[in-house]
């Protein structure tokens, strides 16, 4: 069940015949949108003692006498490291009885955007514009709320920073580490564009963002979670370089290439951890399967990772095999030089895609009479010390016209 935007009142009812109590709204003055992701991940063994990555956020805290936060005008607790796609809807509310909330706003029941220029901003929490002080403090991985917690286990800051907020703007928060070997945290803080462009229906739009601490490439490996599962097999786990160059295939409902879209170039990115800029959309088409009616689409999409001077389309390619197959297929490449993520088919998520793909970014939802029908959607991926992690936002449509 969607978030409800405005949460005009809520209806509590006991019976047919019975009276209903009408809750306040908390309404938002000068609202700004904020949707903030814990991207802390570190290796656990016995050699490391740093404390896991769980937290609870405070904006705004209020402190008592001896300086001990007491509360604050946001408390988030259970900030848990996010997962590897935060999907464009409120997936997690309802979905789980755990308190571990892999975003905010995430699970917590708080106003929420609106629908602006067309694209949904359910998963963004509204906050009033200015000058605001968010405070991140480590806490045992447990469902023990933080205030019943013993004091001790109450004073870990990894973060204590103050941004400032423009009104009805959109804002991407991360926390995660500025420099990976100094293991020095920062909050970067992303003002969003997408809602102020002009994007086709009929394209889906990503860009790219390496967002790696400083250092990260060059780090010993002890100090990599390289073990985990969503990257133990995966050619960047290690690290990418600075500037890769970035190449698209697509792939039909039969697992062919579509030839005049394989290893299309798609752009370059760059390492932006110290520069939250908005970067440069690249697009493709939906698609759509015409013998469908063009109602819907099967096909699903490669992206490649290399450094400067390699072309996969002629050095990693294959006459019989998908590019899917190049790293099993002992391609030659150093650390940082190669990445690779695959994406499942937009309609059937076959299970031998379980595991390693990435939800397709072409979203098939109930429209008009057709359900489902395949839309395009705005994404970013964003390469974070090892990890490739996709974010796709939702947009709304009028009943479509053939």
């Amino acid at each position: 069940m969607n978030r409800i935007n405005t949460l005009l009142l809520l209806l509590l009812c006991t019976g047919a015949l019975a009276s209903c109590r009408k809750v306040e709204y908390r309404t938002v003055s000068n609202p700004a949108y904020i949707r903030v992701f814990n991207n802390l991940t570190e290796p656990q063994g016995i050699l490391n003692k740093r404390p896991r990555p769980f937290f609870c956020m405070f904006i705004d805290p209020v402190m008592d006498e001896k300086g001990k936060i007491t509360g604050g005008a946001t408390v988030s607790d259970f900030l848990n490291k996010r997962g590897v796609y935060a999907a464009p809807n409120p997936a997690h509310v309802g979905l789980s009885t755990s308190k571990f909330n892999p975003e905010y706003p995430g699970k917590e029941l708080v106003p929420a955007g609106p629908v602006l220029n067309g694209f949904d901003l359910t998963n963004w929490a509204q906050i009033s514009a200015g000058k605001h002080r968010f405070v991140f403090i480590y806490r045992p991985v447990s469902e023990v709320p933080f205030f019943q917690l013993q004091e001790d286990l109450r004073s870990n800051i990894a973060l204590d920073t103050t941004i400032e907020l423009k009104e009805k703007e959109v804002y991407t928060l991360h926390v995660l580490l500025e420099d990976f070997l100094a293991r020095k945290h920062a909050l970067y803080v992303r003002q969003e564009n997408f809602y102020k462009q002009a994007f086709y229906d009929s394209l889906v739009y990503i860009n790219f963002y390496n967002l790696s601490g400083k250092g990260y490439l060059q780090a010993d490996e002890s100090e990599k979670d390289l073990n985990s599962l969503d990257i133990a097999n995966m050619p960047h786990r290690f690290g990418l370089k600075d500037d890769m160059h970035i190449y698209i295939s697509h792939i039909s409902e039969k697992d062919s290439l579509i030839n005049e879209y394989a290893y299309q170039f798609a752009g370059t990115m760059h390492w932006t951890v110290n520069n939250p800029m908005v970067t440069p959309y690249a697009s493709f088409p939906i698609f759509r399967d015409k013998a469908n009616n063009g109602i819907t689409t099967k096909a699903w999409q490669i992206i490649q990772f290399v450094k400067p001077g390699i072309n996969p389309g002629v050095d990693f390619r294959y006459a019989s095999v998908l590019p899917t197959l190049n790293v099993r297929f002992g391609i030659d490449y150093k650390a940082g030089e190669f990445g690779q993520v695959m994406f499942k088919d937009s309609l059937y998520n076959l299970s031998h895609r379980a595991n390693e793909y990435m939800p397709n970014m072409v979203l098939n939802v109930h429209s008009g009479v057709d359900n489902p029908r395949s839309f395009g959607s705005v994404n970013s991926l964003e390469f974070i010390n090892g990890r490739m992690y996709l974010m796709t936002i939702q947009r709304k449509y009028a009943p479509p016209v053939y």
